[in-house]
Order: structure tokens, then C-alpha cells, then sequence
């Protein structure tokens, strides 16, 4: 597996918590998009429901397959498990050089209820912002 992408949206961000976990990894773009629903879910990260109408805005990387297996568990996220919180999930994502495939995670539908505000926007750290004035 080489060029893996990964598109993070809420705490792996750049200056946000779990930021540390991207460290190694290739900055593709600073400000991307991809189809998504945002919401916040009241524990401090946000999670992200599919869909087509939506977009959700974060950043673009390249990681290893070792730093992929740490985003997996940040996530709790285990291949072929039906007790993952997230699912990891190929989708298309634009940035200002085109589009590429990256991998996603989206919220498991079993913890549908974790859902709480929908976040407009469609970008975590603006929402975060506004939500502290």
C-alpha cells in the first residue's frame, strides 16, 4: 500500500488534538472537501454521516500503513468488526490541484445517536469558533 490518503476533518487537523498522530505524514492539501454530513457529537471530536447534498471541509494526507493502523485505532475502527465506532471508507475528495480517492471515516450507523448538532458549515474548527464566542 503506498500513497495512502487519508482526508481528516475534526481532531486530527492541524493545531487541534490528536493532530499529533499526523506527525510524518505528507501535507497534501491544507484545504479540502469531500461529500458528507458533519455533526457534532458532544464529546469533543465531531463524526460525519454520508451523504451527497452535504460537504465536510478538512485536510488531505498521505500516510504509512502504520500510521493508517493508528488512525484506525484512534477511530475505533477494526476491519470486518461490527463493534467499530467509525468505518473507514474510500470516497472522492477535491482540493485546488483536482480530486483524489481518500479514505474516510464515517461514523458507524449503530451509534446513529451519538449525532447531536448538525454542524452547517460543514467545518469543525469553524464551528468551534463560533461555538466559543
Amino acid at each position: 500500500m503506498n500513497n495512502i490518503c487519508v482526508f481528516v476533518y475534526g481532531t486530527l487537523r492541524k493545531n487541534e488534538s490528536n493532530h499529533y498522530l499526523m506527525k510524518g505524514a505528507t501535507l497534501i492539501a491544507g484545504q479540502a472537501w469531500a461529500n458528507g454530513r458533519l455533526f457534532d457529537t458532544g464529546h469533543g471530536y465531531p463524526a460525519l454521516k454520508e451523504s451527497m447534498s452535504d460537504k465536510v471541509y478538512g485536510e488531505l494526507y498521505i500516510v504509512s500503513e502504520e500510521q493508517l493502523l493508528r488512525l484506525d485505532e484512534l477511530e475505533g475502527y477494526r476491519p470486518n468488526s461490527r463493534n467499530n465506532l467509525y468505518i473507514r471508507k474510500k470516497q472522492v475528495v477535491f482540493y485546488e490541484k483536482g480530486k483524489i480517492e481518500a479514505y474516510l471515516y464515517f461514523i458507524a450507523e449503530h451509534h446513529g445517536d451519538m449525532l447531536k448538532n448538525h454542524i452547517e458549515s460543514g467545518d469543525w474548527k469553524v464551528y468551534r469558533l463560533e461555538k466559543s464566542d
